[in-house]
């Protein structure tokens, strides 16, 4: 409560107005006068919160350093580098990520506020650590680990805009990154190929204008399918197939595609295999049907470490045989993933880490167009539908990585001799256009984080199959 000065109270007594009665009643300054005493400490706290949520950003900011720099000791190129080499590529990576961070006090150079440890598990099962900078002598070995993890740990202060009025000039900040990558020396490779019918589309629209040519001229009848079956038409057996004409004129279908790209991985495993790495492959072609009710898949080529064997398959590799009736059987794809996986005989994540022939990394790669046939009148005495991506999920409980490349349906034209058309084969709007929106959504969802690619021409194709070895190799990873 405020009170007035006592003189003033005494010159209303004796002036005995109402407007003195009024002023010494009156209490509508209180509010105002609090307010102004609370208005410092409210100003104080908002400006402090307003720190702390600076203080959280640049945290987060660093952490995503501490990632790269921990993912810098990790890379598959360092890999093959000693450890000395991984701890210098760590800080100097740290360093030159943060220097220019406004706000952030570091010193990278005192140890107390930057820590990277890394540890190498070599060959032989034992651990090497070293903490950068490394001080005083390392016996680095020579041989290269079968898994690197980098630890980087960092502690630094946040300056403060508002609460340095208060003493508070900045606020402590910290944490941690932790990446591994494992070079499993034992991985096992299971390879699903489509070779269905719908591979035998051309492989570019020069191809299929080319295609659509020759068989005009050889069959009497122009198509872009290379199919594998000659056809009957106007009561005349086909000279050669479709596809024979692709052969025969250089012509490339997408099964070509898909066996180069192929050829190139086992290439390239073939270049890495050697006493530090242990590959095997096996080989299963979608689409291999033998009439309407067999199995759409079959077992191509068994589980080997002959990759020369492997290579000379693939090159052969054509389209899957067809019994004339139009796409029952051509692309089973429920079918073909749980026909695979007693081929893997695989036990858990856990137990299959690649240490070991019987503990091998499993792998199970699929390559399709998507479309798989399924029973039923609806177009042209079949059905279609895209994959269920719950077919997949027996693989991944099993520890099993499940990679796919998407080779996309892309719509087949009406007369490829008129490239500005937009008009397209009645087969395609009526079996493919009407579940074209979900095929890659439900393949990607099939595949395991991170393992699926889609790919539409040679390059393509061709970066996804190397894509996917290369993370089966090897695959750097923050889990911390």
């Amino acid at each position: 409560m405020l009170k007035f000065p006592l003189r003033l109270r005494r010159l209303c007594r004796l002036r005995q107005t109402d407007k003195c009665s009024d002023l010494l009643t009156d209490r509508r300054g209180n509010v105002l006068m609090i307010f102004a005493f609370s208005v410092i400490p409210i100003t104080f706290a908002t400006g402090m919160g307003i720190d702390y949520a600076g203080a959280m950003r640049l945290q987060t900011r660093i952490n995503a350093v501490a990632d790269a720099a921990s993912l810098a000791a990790v890379t598959a190129p360092m890999m093959k580098k000693s450890i000395l080499d991984a701890c210098t590529s760590a800080r100097a990576t740290f360093t030159s990520q943060s220097s220019n961070i406004i706000g952030l006090t570091l010193d990278a150079t005192q140890s107390s506020n930057l820590s990277i440890a890394i540890t190498d598990t070599l060959p032989t099962g034992s651990p090497v650590t070293v903490t950068c900078p490394v001080t005083g002598t390392v016996t680095v070995p020579t041989a290269l680990p079968l898994s690197r993890t980098a630890v980087t740990t960092y502690t630094a202060r946040s300056s403060n805009n508002f609460s340095g009025v208060l003493g508070v000039a900045s606020l402590g900040i910290g944490g941690a990154s932790t990446a591994k990558t494992t070079l499993a020396p034992y991985i096992d490779i299971h390879l699903a190929l489509d070779t269905s019918q719908s591979m035998g589309l051309a492989a570019t629209d020069a191809d299929a204008l080319k295609l659509w040519q020759k068989t005009g001229e050889v069959n009497g009848r122009s198509c872009q399918f290379g199919c594998h079956e000659r056809s009957w038409h106007d009561g005349k057996l086909d000279t050669i197939s479709n596809e024979q004409v692709a052969i025969n004129n250089g012509i490339k279908l997408r099964v070509n595609i898909l066996r180069d790209a192929t050829i190139d991985m086992i290439d390239t495993a073939t270049a890495n295999q050697g006493t530090s790495r242990n590959y095997q492959f096996a080989l299963y072609r979608i689409g291999k049907n033998d009439g309407r009710y067999n199995t759409g898949i079959d077992e191509y080529m068994k589980l080997t470490t002959r990759l020369a064997d492997v290579r000379s398959k693939v090159s052969a590799l054509t389209l899957g045989t067809n019994d004339g009736a139009v796409g029952f059987g051509d692309t089973d794809l429920p079918t073909s993933t749980s026909f695979v996986l007693p081929y893997l005989k695989a036990t858990s994540a856990t137990f299959d880490d690649g240490t070991t022939q019987a503990k091998a990394r499993k792998f199970f790669f699929m390559v399709t167009d998507g479309v798989t046939d399924t029973e039923g009148s609806c177009t042209y005495g079949h059905c279609t539908a895209a994959i269920d991506p719950a077919t997949c999920d027996a693989y991944k409980a099993k520890g099993i990585t499940v990679g796919i490349v998407y080779t996309t349906y892309l719509p087949t034209k009406a007369d490829p001799t008129k490239p500005s058309s937009t008009a397209l084969r009645d087969e395609y709007i009526k079996l493919v256009q009407p579940i074209a929106g979900t095929i890659r959504p439900n393949l990607e969802k099939c595949a395991s984080s991170g393992w699926f690619f889609e790919a539409s021409d040679a390059a393509t194709i061709h970066s996804a199959m190397q894509t996917l070895f290369r993370q089966a190799s090897q695959t750097p990873s923050i889990i911390q």
